[in-house]
């Protein structure tokens, strides 16, 4: 699969649910179109939804089994169309890239290459050419880059204009749940003084496979193609909210276990991010250099 850097330094041509705080998003099938599909939250309405995924608020759909005469409530699913007011198929201008994000999709059980290129409105090639694949086979839940999503995020407060999409509202302090971080090996310094505090990073977004590593290891250690033998990799899984780091062995083996991965990561490290599956969708930081 192909790698997206978030600083386009290594930029192509270009839960079924959005991460609702600007993580990964993901589309679905709806209708002949894609819509990201969305849990209204406390202190929303579909006017601030509207504005803030750039689309009319009557396009907003439910469920079909909505009481679409009642007021929709926190909780409530919503889906929002990527239409041609929001969904780009080009990538953006450095100057534009500020509500642009990158938007993926779920392989599902019936579906293939063709169809996913029409739903996105582009030929197979440049499916194919998008996600670095080298046939038209596709495998269930398999993530694959589809486009731009035009998205005001929640950080809306130094302009006016973007407050009505998200009124500013008091944060909330929490303590960090560390009891089962288990970052281990000092990695979380070493990457640090590496990326000279988090200020000189790439990041990537795609599956994690994880691989047996046999024997007690003093630190989490992974494959990855783009960062050399001794990087740091910060691991975050978007789904449960955990981080770990990880200590880069060599590239990824081009065997059939690591398919589509953009990282393999040793079994030991699946209980820290809350994994229970082989496989799961992560966010990678690393140096740039």
């Amino acid at each position: 699969m192909l790698k997206y850097l978030s600083v386009f330094l290594l930029s192509i041509l270009g839960f079924s649910a959005i991460a609702q705080e600007a993580d990964s998003i993901f589309a679905v099938r709806r209708g002949a179109k894609w819509a990201v599909k969305y849990e209204l939250k406390q202190g929303e309405n579909l006017r601030m939804l509207a504005h803030r995924f750039y689309v009319n608020e009557r396009d907003i759909d439910f469920d079909i089994d909505f009481d679409k005469t009642k007021k929709p409530t926190p909780g409530t699913t919503v889906f929002i169309p990527a239409a041609s007011q929001n969904y780009s198929l080009s990538k953006p201008s450095v100057l534009d890239t500020r509500d642009m994000h990158e938007m993926y999709y779920h392989v599902g059980g019936h579906d293939d290459i063709g169809i996913i290129s029409t739903y996105a409105g582009v030929t197979k090639t440049t499916m194919r050419m998008w996600n670095n694949l080298h046939g038209n086979t596709l495998a269930e839940g398999q993530v694959l880059f589809i486009g731009w999503l035009k998205m005001i995020g929640r950080d809306t407060t130094e302009n006016p204009l973007r407050e009505s999409a998200y009124p500013s509202q008091p944060k909330k302090v929490v303590a960090a749940d560390t009891s089962k971080l288990h970052i281990i090996g000092g990695l979380d310094t070493i990457y640090n003084r590496q990326t000279n505090n988090g200020m000189n990073v790439l990041t990537e977004k795609g599956t994690a496979v994880f691989f047996e590593k046999p024997g007690k290891l003093s630190a989490y250690q992974a494959f990855h193609n783009v960062t050399p033998r001794g990087t740091i990799v910060k691991v975050f899984n978007p789904g449960t909210g955990k981080t770990i780091y990880v200590k880069v062995l060599g590239p990824i083996p081009d065997t059939k276990l690591f398919s589509g991965s953009i990282i393999g990561i040793c079994d030991a490290a699946k209980e820290a991010l809350g994994i229970t599956e082989s496989k799961a969708w992560v966010e990678l930081s690393y140096p740039a250099n």
